[in-house]
């Protein structure tokens, strides 16, 4: 932006510095053109930033842990403010090379405190009200987005993946639940340590608030004011990606991947069509639809060595096997504990 200050790389920096700067550890990028621009020479690029390293972050202290320096709130809002996404209005120059347009209007920060929206069928669950959100549709931030999915309505699909790492407890006591146990939350103090000077990380004072992370979230390039929405209908796992396509008849179809051995993989079908001559139709087209998960087989057909399968839906009511779980009492548990519901109906775990 036209008041970023200039990167230090150094414990120098604050907080609010890292708020107006590009984060750490790009992944999952995507290039969208601007209409009515040469995108051979001007566009958008939009990064994730997975995490970031403490030891470049708050130099010379060195990962906020010396016996000599001092971990702060104001460290752990700088942490947050490396994680997210950004959007950069790009274009080449005179020498052709590309360069960030800065001050531009579509220029974006989204960061770990950023406000977001929960939708879909999860959003509003007593699972993801917190003292912050008593409404269970407004979360802050987004965390270790890995890689990226992007759709033909012209938005950018981010993958929350190893959120877990960033809770912890300062109680001393290992109080996690089995969901907690199942997407690997820490039982004492996080590697992040943002349990230390923000509640909402120490599940022991806020429980629900892992429940809010894991999820797909869809954002709007174009727009700088739009607010991102993190579609549960998907599932909430380690999303490693996000691979949409349009089926034969038009159903926007997205093939996902959770990123740790023993998971599963899953694919996701709208509930309606996507509609080419109306893109504000398409906005909420993942809202509503239905989760499967894969299940394989051994052996091949035919020789070709593919092998053979079935996807399982992922529905409290159609799925007789979660009808009978008390473990989900809605839909929306079934999406919440994914993992679990794709246990219970005996998908294939990965390597």
């Amino acid at each position: 932006f036209n008041d970023s200050p200039a990167w230090k790389g150094d414990a120098s920096e604050t907080g609010d510095d890292q708020a107006r700067q590009v984060g750490d550890n790009h992944d999952g990028m995507h290039f969208f053109a601007i209409p009515g621009a040469d995108s051979s020479t001007e566009g958008l690029l939009v990064m994730n930033h997975e995490y970031c390293n403490y030891e470049y972050l708050f130099k010379p202290d060195n990962y906020g842990d010396d016996p000599t320096a001092t971990w702060t709130l104001d460290k752990v809002r700088k942490a947050q403010h490396a994680h997210g996404a950004s959007v950069l209005h790009v274009r080449t120059n005179s020498a052709g090379k590309w360069e960030v347009v800065i001050g531009s209007y579509y220029n974006r920060r989204i960061t770990g405190r950023t406000p977001m929206e929960l939708t879909g069928p999860a959003a509003g669950n007593a699972l993801v009200k917190t003292v912050a959100d008593a409404t269970g549709t407004r979360v802050f931030g987004t965390l270790n987005n890995c890689g990226n999915g992007f759709t033909p309505w012209g938005t950018y699909l981010t993958c929350e993946e190893n959120f877990n790492g960033y809770f912890g407890t300062t109680s001393g006591s290992d109080s996690r639940d089995a969901v907690m146990k199942r997407y690997g939350l820490s039982p004492l103090g996080s590697s992040y340590r943002w349990e230390e000077f923000d509640d909402r990380f120490d599940y022991a004072k806020e429980a629900n608030e892992s429940n809010r992370f894991g999820w797909i979230v869809e954002i709007d390039p174009y727009d700088p004011a739009s607010i991102p929405k993190k579609r549960t209908a998907l599932g909430r796992f380690k999303h490693e990606n996000a691979a949409l396509t349009l089926s034969k008849a038009g159903y926007a179809v997205v093939y996902l991947g959770d990123d740790q051995a023993n998971e599963f993989i899953y694919k996701f079908v709208s509930a309606n069509k996507f509609d080419a001559k109306n893109m504000a139709a398409n906005r909420d087209l993942l809202d509503s639809g239905k989760l499967y998960v894969a299940k394989f087989s051994n052996g091949a057909t035919s020789g070709d060595a593919m092998g053979v399968g079935e996807w399982i839906l992922l529905d409290k009511t159609a799925n007789a096997t979660l009808a009978a779980n008390a473990t989900f009492a809605d839909q929306a548990e079934v999406l919440i504990k994914a993992r679990l519901a794709a246990t219970a109906v005996g998908a294939t775990p990965m390597d």
